[in-house]
């Protein structure tokens, strides 16, 4: 049941963490300005979203900058560390489960895509994770980061560390500085459409544990797990 693919599945809800879109429109210069897709058109330019609802702001905003865009979740059963789209894509952007953050890395370079993944600076404070990109530096698949100049917030309050993009093969230089008008706090604050998903799937979930709860009446079977 639904409950029981969560528990064995990589979810963790203090991974939801929404994007908000002035960290989203920073990004899609470089998509655009991409050359290792300039003999793509347009319109047929496909970005693959692993950890986004219809809601996320990374779907919303990219399919108005004209991209085409698939997206998926593991509310819906999709694990990216087990799922990939049938359909032909270009880059894979989201905002990845800090909680399996190496995992994730892990299963972007298996898949051979370009992409760009909202991340905190501070992860490169652990050991591991320098390791890890040291390898793949070895491998040639240098890290390339998006250092936004602001700490953005996802909650209208000052945030506390940078969140920027850690990419490969998306930007010209390995390291690219990005300005932005705000920090995204208080008067500034614009919050992520995906935010509304959240208790859609709090009332899906809780439906489903109370039916799987529920004593059946005398003489009748239960459900089947």
């Amino acid at each position: 049941m639904a409950d029981d693919y969560f528990k064995r599945s990589n979810w963790n809800k203090k991974d939801e963490y929404y994007t908000p879109p002035i960290l989203v429109n920073a990004i899609i210069p470089y998509l655009k300005s991409n050359p290792n897709t300039f003999d793509i058109p347009p319109e047929k330019l496909t970005i693959w979203c692993p950890f986004d609802t219809e809601n996320s702001e990374f779907v919303i905003r990219l399919k108005e900058a004209g991209f085409k865009v698939i997206y998926s979740h593991i509310w819906t059963g999709q694990d990216f560390l087990q799922y990939e789209p049938q359909e032909e894509y270009h880059y894979i952007v989201s905002n990845p489960p800090y909680t399996i953050k190496l995992k994730v890395f892990e299963r972007l370079y298996q898949l051979g895509k370009p992409f760009a993944m909202v991340m905190g600076l501070p992860i490169l404070n652990y050991q591991e994770v320098g390791s890890f990109f040291n390898e793949r530096q070895k491998e040639n698949k240098k890290l390339q980061l998006l250092i936004v100049d602001k700490k953005v917030s996802f909650d209208g309050n000052t945030a506390s560390f940078n969140n920027s993009y850690f990419c490969w093969n998306i930007l010209e230089r390995d390291i690219v500085f990005h300005s932005l008008d705000h920090n995204n706090s208080r008067k500034h604050y614009v919050g992520s459409r995906m935010s509304r998903d959240v208790e859609k799937k709090s009332i899906f979930s809780y439906g489903i544990q109370e039916r799987l709860n529920r004593k059946p009446p005398v003489g009748q079977k239960g459900m089947k797990k």
